[in-house]
């Protein structure tokens, strides 16, 4: 039997597929209200373009849980509808937690500048020369940046990210290069995180259920 407690907390943010009637895979963010035992969960009732989310009563939903260790998911059906103060699905258990890529949790896109640098020596804390970049998209397991800069598979970059006014420095490992056709920024890099503490994590989390809910509010998503 799964215990919710272990993974979850009331307030954390969480990702819910749901496939609608027409066969579409849907993602929406919500967030732990309650939790009843190791069997139900209370969550926020997902918004999109202003409106609440339509889920059919016994759906079946996968809901994704980010963790400093992995990223996980399991799968509930929606039991009950509560209408009260504020609208909430309460979910029943299906199966246990299974480990997925974090790769494959909700990636944010969004175009703004950040400070990037090699990592020579971590533990001697050498570091390139520093140079501004184009953030893409944005994850809790890593991110997708455009650059002038020829950087290799595998090398560690630190990263200074404005999150909308909070300053975060974090670490991550190239695992992909692209050629872009953009000569003032030829080459893309997917990164993974590396060394990064539950804290960051969060903010993390945090920043991207806010930009989510700013852009549903503008209609945009």
């Amino acid at each position: 039997m799964l215990d919710l407690k272990r993974y979850f907390s009331i307030g954390e943010k969480i990702q819910i597929k749901y496939l609608n009637a027409a066969g579409q895979l849907n993602e929406y963010v919500s967030q732990v209200v309650e939790i009843h035992g190791n069997d139900f969960i209370d969550v926020l009732i997902p918004i999109h373009r202003k409106r609440d989310v339509y889920l059919r009563q016994d759906s079946v939903l996968k809901v994704i849980i980010s963790k400093e260790e992995a990223v996980y998911e399991f799968r509930a059906v929606l039991h009950e509808k509560l209408f009260g103060r504020i609208p909430l699905l309460r979910l029943r258990v299906l199966s246990e937690l299974n480990k997925i890529q974090r790769r494959d949790f909700y990636r944010l896109k969004i175009m703004r500048d950040i400070e990037v640098r090699l990592v020579e020596n971590f533990k001697e804390k050498k570091y390139g020369e520093q140079s501004k970049c184009n953030l893409l998209d944005i994850s809790v397991g890593g991110l997708l940046f455009n650059s002038r800069k020829e950087f290799k598979e595998k090398d560690m970059l630190e990263f200074i990210l404005d999150l909308n006014g909070k300053k975060l420095i974090v670490f991550g490992i190239i695992i992909r290069r692209t050629l872009n056709d953009n000569f003032r920024a030829p080459y893309s890099y997917g990164v993974k995180y590396v060394k990064m503490s539950e804290p960051e994590r969060n903010v993390i989390m945090k920043f991207i259920y806010e930009e989510q809910r700013r852009l549903i509010k503008k209609g945009l998503i």
